[in-house]
This record gives C-alpha cells, structure tokens and sequence, in this order.
C-alpha cells in the first residue's frame, strides 16, 4: 500500500509538473517565435542589416568564448544532462541561446530556431529543479518533459512534439516515467503558443494518394536521396568546425570569418532568398511554385552548415525541414512526380535521417500534412533513418554515449 501510494505521488507529480512546464514553454516558445519574427522582418526591411554578419558573429563568438563553456553543446549538452545522472543544464544557457539566436537572425545567418528553443527551456527548467533540490533522476524526467514542451509548443506539432522527447533519448530507462507527461507538456505548450496569438507556419495538406509502383519506386529511390542530403549535412557542419578549430585559434574571430564568408556567397548566388529561416523558399517546394533554382537545396545545406559551423548561434530543425523539402521538391522534378508531395517526404525524411527520430517524423507528416500519405511518410521516414546509420546532429559526449542506464 505504501508503495503505491509512493508510486500514485510520483505520477501526480511528474503531471503537475509537465502542466507547468509545458505553459512555461508555451509562453518562452510563443515570446522567442515573436523575437525572431520581428528579426526577420527587421532584417527584410533594412537590407543593409547583412553587411553586419562580420560584426555580429563577432560579437555572438565573443561572448560565448567568454561565458559560453559547455553552453555551446547546444541540444547535445541538453540530451547529455539526460543521460548522465549528476549532469547540468546551466542557466545561463537561457539568456545566451536567446540572444545569440536573435542576433543571428537579425543579420541574416542562416539558423533555425526550434533547437534554440528546446536549449532555452530546458536551460529554464533544469536551474528551477536544481535550486528546488529535485533529484539528479527527478531533473532528466523533467529535461524530457521540456524537450517535449520545446518541439511541440514552437513548431505546432503536440504528438509528434512528445514523440521527439521520448525518442531523441531511447538510451535511458525514462520513458515509463516519462511518457504520458510528455503529451501533456507538449499539448499544453501547443494551446498556449496558440493562446497567445502567435499562428505556425501553414502547411498544405496532401491530397489522395493513389500508392502504387509508380509512387513506391520513387519512394524508394527518394530515400537514399534525402539520407545522402542528411549524411552531406552532417558531415559539412562538423568538418567545418574542425577546420575552424584548427585554423582559427581564437574562437571569437571564426563566426567573424563565417560571416565574411556567406556574404561572398550571398554576392555569388545573387540573392538573398537562403539567408535567415527562409519561410518563402519552404512555400515554394510545398506548392511546387516554379522558379526555385535547382541547386537551391545545396546553397541552403550549405550557407547552413557554415552559420552554424563557424559559430552563429541557432537551431538546426527549420533548415533542415527546407533543405530536406528543397530536396524533396528537385526530386520530384526530376522523376515527374508530385512536387508538393516529395517536398514533404523531404522535409520528414532528411530530419528523421539527421536526428535518428524516424517516428517524430512521421507523426510530423501526419500532423502538418494529414493522413492521405502516411504509407509513404513511413517508407522515407524509416529507410532514411536505416539508411543514414550511425550519423547524427545530436553527438553525446563519450561518457553519455557509453552509459546505458
């Protein structure tokens, strides 16, 4: 009976808690979207804004040499205080993440914003249960819950939100504990970004889906595509940084030569379409508009991969989805496929084989593009996973990759 009772507190517990984390990631998810749009258009409407990247990673790279240590483990440093029993998520990480993303989409890096915001309220939440004495097992609970609470609050996807809490740490025994306040964290912080006015990017849905040979061949092909586009990705970024290391000493100066270096593409592209989020870039491979460039997918991956590589400051979730669905989009062309449709299975597809959660990405599909596609969702969801092995944008240092627990 006693251990019941332990068992019926703990449960009510974890409950209560992922109801207030998930509004406090509503509120941080609803507050952070808002800052960044208003980066976004800032930037739009004062173009001469880019000429700062040089000045801005600076001061970003600056700031993080002197303060930022661990904090520039990002989402990794948030899944190894997960997995490691006695590790942190520092406080400061909130206010560093937050600024830096603004900073860097206020100049035209081109940085995602989902990551950046899973970082904050983790950050949040894992200095609350420490100055509240929680439990070292207590606080990797509570960092899955608010992972949950990041993803499905900011990006409007409430299943599949819970779904990328759960699955992004398959390592650790959490998920009993864990799983049905993900949900819940992860619905709350979705009602409450809505509560607050802020709308999600609007998705199309997909029409009827006639899943015959002619669309699984494709599938099938598509697949190794999109988890070539993920393992390219990868493999740029961290070879990137590991140029940057060894060349540039200082760290501080390397966001500064990133910046210099994706002005010279902007100047070599001869447009400014990739820089920032590039919502309108994502619009056009979801209504197969003409016009995108074919190599569009590769300056995407690529201004990406040195903004982020060098050392602005951002998440890697939204670009991905447009690299992935520019992909997709190209894809199609070239098979005479469904534009639309492919531009999808991209978007889901290379996100699932770079952050091995090829089940979020389903979800995903079915959450922003309905149901008419889900055989095809889980071909190139599945087989990019399958396909893309062991690489990942979320790297565990060697202690959390070791530990099974």
């Amino acid at each position: 009976m006693h251990s019941l009772s332990a068992r019926s507190k703990k449960f009510f517990s974890f409950l209560f808690a992922a109801i207030v984390i998930g509004a406090l990631g509503g509120l941080v998810s609803a507050a952070f979207l808002s800052s960044l749009n208003w980066a976004t258009t800032t930037r739009t409407n004062s173009e001469w804004l880019i000429f700062l990247l040089p000045i801005a990673g600076g001061i970003v790279g600056y700031i993080y040499y002197k303060w930022g240590n661990p904090v520039t483990g990002g989402t990794s440093l948030v899944l190894d205080a997960i997995h490691v029993p006695g590790a942190e998520v520092p406080a400061r990480m909130a206010p560093m993440i937050w600024a830096g993303s603004v900073t860097s989409h206020l100049v035209g890096a081109s940085v995602g914003r989902e990551g950046a915001v899973v970082q904050i309220i983790a950050s949040v939440t894992d200095a609350v249960a420490r100055a509240r004495s929680v439990s070292s097992g207590t606080r990797r609970v509570f960092l899955v819950i608010a992972v949950a609470a990041g993803f499905g609050g900011l990006f409007g996807v409430p299943i599949a939100g819970a779904f990328f809490g759960l699955e992004i740490q398959r390592k650790t025994s959490l998920h009993k504990s864990a799983v049905l306040p993900a949900f819940v964290a992860s619905a709350v912080a979705f009602f409450t970004v809505e509560a607050c006015g802020v709308e999600h990017f609007a998705t199309p849905n997909i029409e009827n889906l006639h899943f015959g040979w002619s669309v699984l061949w494709r599938c099938l092909v598509a697949s190794c595509v999109f988890a070539l586009v993920a393992i390219a990705y990868i493999q740029l970024e961290h070879r990137i940084k590991n140029a940057m290391a060894q060349i540039i000493k200082f760290p501080p100066l390397r966001p500064v030569v990133g910046g210099f270096i994706i002005l010279f593409l902007v100047f070599l592209s001869s447009t400014r379409v990739y820089l920032g989020i590039s919502i309108p870039l994502l619009e056009s491979a979801l209504t197969g508009a003409v016009g995108v460039a074919a190599l569009a997918c590769l300056w995407k991956l690529l201004l990406t991969a040195i903004s982020l590589g060098t050392g602005f400051v951002g998440g890697e979730v939204f670009p991905l989805f447009i690299i992935g669905a520019l992909a997709g989009a190209q894809f199609a062309r070239v098979t005479h496929a469904s534009i639309p449709l492919f531009a999808v299975l991209g978007l889901i597809a290379v996100f699932a084989a770079a952050s091995n959660t090829p089940l979020t990405c389903i979800v995903i599909g079915i959450e922003l593009f309905g149901w008419n596609a889900l055989p095809a969702y889980c071909i190139v969801c599945i087989l990019s996973y399958v396909l893309s092995g062991k690489h990942t944008i979320y790297k565990p240092s060697p202690i959390a990759q070791n530990l099974v627990v």
